[in-house]
């Protein structure tokens, strides 16, 4: 038995090299995220990643902005300025989710997908198994209004 199985295996590779199972992992580089001035937090490295997930830097954004429910923007070095007070791990697990979501493969795990929008739903296509699945918009989630109260209120 097992060496008709060993046999199979060994055909299979022979055939197949793509399917030897030395899956190609994508790594990711942390964000860098910088402190600017007390009110604001940059994320340096945004398009480099946006660049590695083949993602549209608008659509990251709005993400980002919507799972931390604050405002921000791109300035003039293609860095992203958040406003708020974020630590790097905040990033770090909105990123992660982000990926799972809306850039890799359910059937084969792959990175290698398109996220293209047709009749206003996305769908995300994979480049490897030719799968395809629709996939959530991105809805802000609950931002309390939290302003300077009035003096004697």
């Amino acid at each position: 038995y097992f060496h008709l199985l060993g046999r199979v295996f060994n055909i299979l590779r022979e055939n197949n090299p793509d399917l030897a199972g030395d899956r190609r992992r994508t790594v990711m580089r942390p964000p860098q995220v910088l402190r600017e001035g007390t009110k604001k937090t940059v994320f340096v490295n945004f398009m480099d990643l946006c660049k590695t997930m083949h993602r549209q830097p608008e659509h990251v954004m709005m993400f980002l902005l919507a799972e931390m429910g604050t405002s921000g923007s791109l300035d003039g070095q293609q860095r992203l300025v958040i406003k708020g007070r974020f630590a790097p791990k905040n990033f770090e697990a909105i990123l992660r989710r982000y990926i799972n979501e809306y850039v890799i493969c359910n059937g084969c795990k792959s990175p290698d997908t398109i996220l293209s929008k047709e009749n206003r739903l996305f769908f995300l296509r994979c480049e490897q198994c030719g799968s395809s699945r629709s996939v959530a918009p991105i809805k802000a989630g609950f931002v309390a209004q939290v302003g300077r109260r009035k003096a004697g209120t």
